[in-house]
């Protein structure tokens, strides 16, 4: 096999939460401000840690404020809103039977990026979860993959990294690894392809066909 190990972000790659994401980055904005925000000024932040995105888009000092309105709204319409991705989770099952170990390195906390992959029945398949509460730095920079290295217990050789937008092909970079950008990402292709990954994967299908040879 090409590749021994494979950190995936979850949100975008792994499931389809752009709906979720985008419903909650709306309603905060609407309750806190009695507005809304164009969908690519969010997607721009797609892969960044919440904060970041509050920060940047909301009030000064509101930050913690809107993340409690956001992630009030995430949790309680997680389930409803969230959605599958074709294919994922026999292309998991294939690479888990081939003996690829898997994790799942996100900027969400832990407990909600398992909620997700309970969800879809891809719990069975990843190892480790490293969340947002996992890390001082988080995506672009290299702790987030490294830690999730570590998880793994495979040097930065054997792995892949696995995601959406340009903040999780950094980080892989960042920490040794060859990275693959994912095509059904709401994130500008152009900025994404800009972060330079090493594989672009058009279906979940080319990703095992990349780490196995078979399709």
């Amino acid at each position: 096999m090409k590749f021994a190990g494979i950190l995936f972000d979850l949100d975008g790659t792994l499931i389809n939460t752009s709906p979720l994401i985008i419903a909650s980055f709306q309603h905060t904005f609407q309750t806190a401000y009695g507005r809304t925000l164009p969908e690519e000024a969010i997607s721009r932040y797609f892969g960044e840690p919440l904060r970041t995105a509050m920060e940047v888009l909301g009030e000064p000092g509101d930050a913690d404020h809107l993340i409690e309105i956001y992630r009030a709204f995430n949790l309680e319409h997680h389930d409803r809103l969230a959605a599958s991705f074709e294919g994922v989770e026999q292309a998991l099952q294939t690479l888990d039977k081939a003996g690829v170990a898997m994790g799942v390195v996100t900027s969400k906390t832990e407990k909600t990026a398992w909620r997700g992959l309970r969800l879809f029945h891809l719990d069975g398949y990843i190892r480790h979860v490293v969340g947002m509460e996992s890390t001082q730095q988080h995506k672009p920079h290299p702790e987030p993959v490294e830690k999730g290295l570590s998880h793994l217990g495979l040097p930065a050789s054997a792995c892949l990294m696995v995601g959406d937008s340009p903040a999780d092909i950094a980080s892989g970079h960042a920490a040794g690894l060859k990275t693959a950008a994912v095509s059904w990402t709401l994130v500008p292709w152009e900025n994404l392809t800009a972060s330079k990954p090493d594989h672009v994967l058009q279906t979940i299908n080319d990703l095992v066909f990349l780490v196995t040879g078979n399709r």
